[in-house]
């Protein structure tokens, strides 16, 4: 990852607008954060972090605490940051939770935390995420760690930097897999223990489905079973026997029945026909019937012609009747009607003869409405323009108005403009005020704390002064406890070799050979180890008498120092000191009158009063070409109103109403167009019934001739009909109508007589045929014959039911047999396999040899690779003293070791812990780390680019010859392509450095200044 451009606004010290574009340092460069103490430099790196996973460097504060209190009310606390991963560049945006001003009404309310993440390509931007997790998820498969990672690997934080280097081994394993990738070895531990697990639990199952196999059989071991199974193969080929013969009496018994019941049926069917005869001979007479029917039908049919011309003769002639008499009544109205429409049409010629008159007053009201439309265009004309004019004259007015307002504005502004500039001229004044009350405050303060102190120092001074009186006694009881029982034992010593000293026998003591007076025991006897004992409670009572009393010495010290400190704060004071209520009631009301001052704008003030002048001139440049205006639209009105008068000239008062005079001429029009109409339709009226009576005549004469020859046909047909009934044989036309009948009766007639013979053909053959089947047989027992088959049937069922449970059994155990013999196979199967799946298990997951995992070992030879570059830096800068080692012993009781690190000191030749290290021997270490893991990180190419590093403070703690060394590093390390940023204050790399970040500090404000850069 490598930083474009950050923008910090609100932010920390930061009240405003702050950037900082790191292309301007040119490519890969080495560059110094450099500012006073408290004046931001951490903060650049705290709005990093930030903008990347919405934490700061060190987590001690939140985003939320990060809000800059001098930033403006409204302005709101963000950051932006935009940097590059390979040929891809990205911005993302991000605002923590803030309090902001209501948009509507007083008061405070809370923005959320946002965060937006884009990806920019050639000039646009792709939105990748909007919301905190999805975009926190984002960066880290972007840059591939997550923050606390980002802390150890790419930013060294204030007091943080040797997080990397002490890091337990578990730590570091999860920090060395992300950076390298290397999950693929953790995922293939899990996958080969999971396998091998499987397959364990698959074992362990092996004898359970042994065992539920054996009970699905109901056997208790598999030679049962086989015992079992061979037991029932001679006992299922006798019941196959007994199934047979019984399958042969149950089919012998079956087929007897079914022969006596079709016996059955055929006599029934036999007497069933002879039913049925006897019913079909009863309908014969109805046949006869019909047979009559059918001959009369077909004799009517002969006179089916000479009936039908008759009927459509008479028919005919009666239409032909009805016809005539219609066209006769249609032809008297058309009459009626052609005399009135010729009557009309003489009227309506004599109404037209006005219509040349209504033409020519159509003519001059025609123009009397032209010269009126111009009127009221003109009356328009002259409302606008006397409307313009109104309002050019209240504009100018107004204009006037404000034009006057605008001097006394400006006279007014000028006036605030020399005030302002006379109390701009007391802001020094009053900030060097409130500074002197300001010190004099926290002065106060220091003091009464200092005070408390004394106190508090002082009252532990007399707690402890008693601690050593009290230890003092202590001592001295001990003491004489101690003297007292050595002096006892010393006496019991002494009566002791008295016991033993005979006359005549040297004392060991003196050497006398007489013992005038032998030493006796005390009444308290007393051991050695009584009087060792008692001497060391002497002595730590004494040892507790030194601690109290140099105790009390320290607190002696801490007394006489605070005391100094308290009169050193009340020198500072003036003989007469303001309380501290007074001076804080000073210090506010000064910091209300500076805010005030502040608050002051002469440039404002300057620009408005400019801004007012240019009004004024502006407006009195309006005055001039409104007066303008107005006198061109005074004469426009003028000339409409000659206009309107030339236009009412010879028009009568009372034609000059436009809406009147259009009405008449609608009228007047009206009338015309009904005259001409009215003429129009009256001639084509007359034409219309004169056609119409024309048609009707010739209509008439047409039927005329139409009725005599229908008479003729219907005379001719009505004989020809008399002469056909007189030689049939029915006696009149009634006979003949009833004894017709439709082709659909006689076809059902016919139906009926064929029908009835083709069943009497039949039953009288089907009757036949029986009666030879049947010719000396008698009816059989079929109660006795269907229950013999019963009989049979169960017995037959009964031998299937035994062999099919005989059959079901064995099947059974041959299913099981066959279950045991692939449960054997697949066992076998997985013992080879677990000698395969579980070595390499064991070997992945550590359970062997060096009880190392194969992704520890992995993280193990890359660390080394690591460990050789930070050792080669690492020598350098501690003057080749110091080399980093991997720790490859296992530490007992814990299996998670293996990545631990120890240092080697040259001195000495031993090893010992990175802990044991010095601050400036921990930072030279710890640097050297974070590029080591740079350069092998950058050399296997793991998917995570390490291209910036950032160092905040640590600097202080090297002297002056490591220091060069450092600086000597980060640059090789720099030329290499790496951008680097140093965050210190240490002069000594200000001077060093000059491509610099400055960090300027104010009273409200830090400002940000990029120098060493070209313009």
């Amino acid at each position: 990852m490598t930083p474009l451009k950050l923008t910090i606004q609100a932010f920390g010290p930061f009240a405003g607008k702050e950037e900082i574009d790191f292309t301007k340092l040119g490519h890969a460069p080495l560059f110094l954060i450099n500012g006073p103490t408290g004046s931001g430099k951490s903060s650049i790196l705290d709005a990093i972090c930030f903008a990347l996973y919405g934490e700061t460097t060190g987590s001690e504060r939140t985003g939320d605490q990060m809000r800059c209190d001098h930033a403006a009310p409204d302005l709101i606390s963000e950051v932006s940051f935009e940097f590059s991963l390979g040929n891809k560049q990205y911005r993302i945006e991000r605002a923590p939770d803030q309090m902001m001003p209501k948009k509507r009404g007083e008061g405070l309310t809370k923005k959320s935390h946002t965060t937006t993440l884009f990806q920019l390509d050639t000039g646009q931007e792709i939105l990748i995420a909007n919301k905190p997790t999805p975009v926190g998820k984002a960066v880290v498969d972007i840059i591939g760690l997550d923050v606390k990672q980002f802390r150890q690997v790419m930013v060294l934080p204030q007091g943080k930097f040797r997080e990397l280097l002490i890091a337990n081994s578990k730590e570091r394993e999860v920090i060395f897999g992300q950076l390298f990738q290397t999950h693929i070895y953790a995922a293939i531990e899990k996958a080969l223990f999971e396998k091998a697990a499987h397959i364990r639990r698959a074992k362990d199952e092996f004898d359970n489905q042994i065992k539920g196999a054996l009970d699905v059989a109901s056997v208790e071991s598999e030679e049962r079973l086989n015992a079992e199974r061979d037991a029932l193969i001679p006992q299922i080929a006798l019941a196959d026997e007994q199934l047979c013969l019984a399958k042969q009496a149950f089919d012998s018994a079956q087929s007897q029945h079914k022969s006596a019941i079709e016996l059955v049926n055929r006599f029934a069917k036999r007497d069933a026909l002879l039913q049925e005869k006897h019913q079909h001979v009863a309908k014969q007479s109805e046949i006869d019937r019909l047979v009559l029917c059918r001959k009369q039908a077909q004799q009517a049919d002969a006179l089916q012609l000479p009936y039908t011309q008759q009927a459509q003769a008479a028919l005919k002639l009666a239409q032909v009747q009805a016809d005539a008499q219609h066209i006769e009544q249609q032809l008297s109205g058309a009459q009626q009607r052609l005399s009135q429409a010729t009557i009309n049409a003489e009227q309506a010629s004599q109404s037209a003869q006005v219509l040349p008159e209504l033409t020519e007053k159509l003519f001059k009201l025609n123009e009397v409405t032209k010269r009126l439309v111009e009127r009221d265009k003109q009356q328009a004309n002259l409302h606008r323009a006397e409307g313009l004019t109104a309002d050019l004259q209240s504009q100018f007015e107004h204009n006037a108005a404000r034009a006057k307002s605008l001097e006394q504005q400006a006279q007014s502004q000028q006036t605030a403009f020399q005030q302002a500039k006379e109390q701009s001229a007391m802001l020094g004044l009053k900030e060097a005020e409130l500074d002197q009350v300001s010190k004099q405050l926290h002065t106060h303060q220091e003091l009464i704390k200092t005070q408390q102190a004394a106190i508090q120092f002082r009252s532990i001074l007399t707690t402890k002064q008693a601690e050593l009186d009290s230890a003092k006694q202590r001592t001295e009881q001990a003491k004489t406890q101690a003297d007292t029982l050595e002096y006892y034992w010393h006496s019991s010593q002494a009566a002791q070799l008295a016991k033993t000293l005979r006359q005549g026998e040297h004392c060991p003591v003196c050497g006398s050979l007489d013992h005038p007076q032998l030493a006796t025991f005390t009444e308290q006897e007393v051991t050695k180890d009584q009087v060792d004992d008692a001497r060391r409670v002497q002595q730590q009572c004494s040892s507790q008498q030194e601690q109290a009393s140099a105790t009390v010495q320290h607190a002696q010290l801490d007394v006489a120092k605070v005391e100094q400190a308290v009169s050193g704060w009340q020198a500072q004071l003036p003989a007469a000191p303001l309380t501290v209520d007074q001076l804080q009631l000073s210090a506010s009301e000064l910091t209300q009158q500076i805010h005030a001052l502040r608050a002051i704008n002469l440039e404002q003030l300057a620009h408005v009063l400019q801004q007012t002048e240019q009004q004024s001139e502006q407006l009195q440049g309006t005055q001039r070409l409104l007066e303008k205006q107005l006198d061109e639209a005074k004469q426009q009105s003028a000339t409409i109103r000659g206009t309107l008068n030339s236009l009412l000239q010879d028009i009568a008062p009372d034609e000059q109403n436009r809406d009147s005079v259009v009405a008449e001429t609608q009228r007047i029009e009206q009338q015309r167009i009904q005259i001409q109409n009215d003429d129009q339709l009256a001639k084509q009226q007359r034409e219309l019934a004169s056609t119409q009576h024309v048609t009707l005549q010739a209509q008439w004469q047409s039927l005329d001739q139409q009725l005599s020859q229908a008479l003729t046909d219907e005379s001719n047909a009505q004989n020809e009909w008399t002469r056909a009934l007189t030689s049939s044989p029915f006696v009149d036309e009634e006979s003949y109508l009833q004894a017709k009948l439709s082709p659909n009766d006689i076809e059902a007639i016919e139906h009926s007589i064929n029908q009835h013979s083709e069943r009497t053909s039949s039953l009288n053959g089907a009757l036949s045929t029986l009666e030879q089947d049947l010719d000396g047989l008698s009816l059989p027992n079929i109660d006795e014959l269907a229950q013999r088959s019963e009989l049979a049937a169960a017995a037959y069922q009964k031998d299937l039911d035994a062999k099919g449970q005989l059959q079901s059994v064995l099947d059974n155990f041959n299913k099981v047999a066959a279950r045991l013999s692939d449960l054997y196979q697949q066992n076998s199967a997985l013992e080879k396999e677990y000698q395969v799946i579980g070595t390499l298990s064991d070997i992945a997951n550590g359970r062997t040899g060096a009880k190392v995992s194969l992704h520890r070992f992995v993280l193990g030879v890359l660390l080394d690779d690591v460990l050789i570059q930070a050792s080669q830096r690492l020598r350098v800068m501690s003057k080749g003293r110091y080399e980093l080692r991997r720790r490859e012993d296992r530490a007992k009781g814990n299996a998670g070791s293996g990545l631990d690190l120890m240092v080697e000191d040259g001195y000495s030749g031993k090893l010992r812990d990175v802990t044991t290290l010095s601050g400036g021997e921990s930072f030279m270490a710890a640097l050297a780390l974070a590029l080591g893991v740079s350069d092998v990180v950058q050399s296997y190419s793991g998917g995570i680019r390490l291209d910036t590093l950032f160092i905040d403070e640590g600097f202080g703690s090297l002297d002056p010859e490591s220091l060069d060394l450092a600086i000597q590093t980060l640059i090789d390390l720099q030329q290499g392509g790496r951008t680097i940023g140093l965050i210190s204050h240490v002069s000594e790399l200000k001077e060093q450095m000059s491509l610099r970040v400055d960090v300027i500090a104010q009273r409200n404000s830090s400002h940000i200044r990029l120098q060493g850069v070209s313009a």
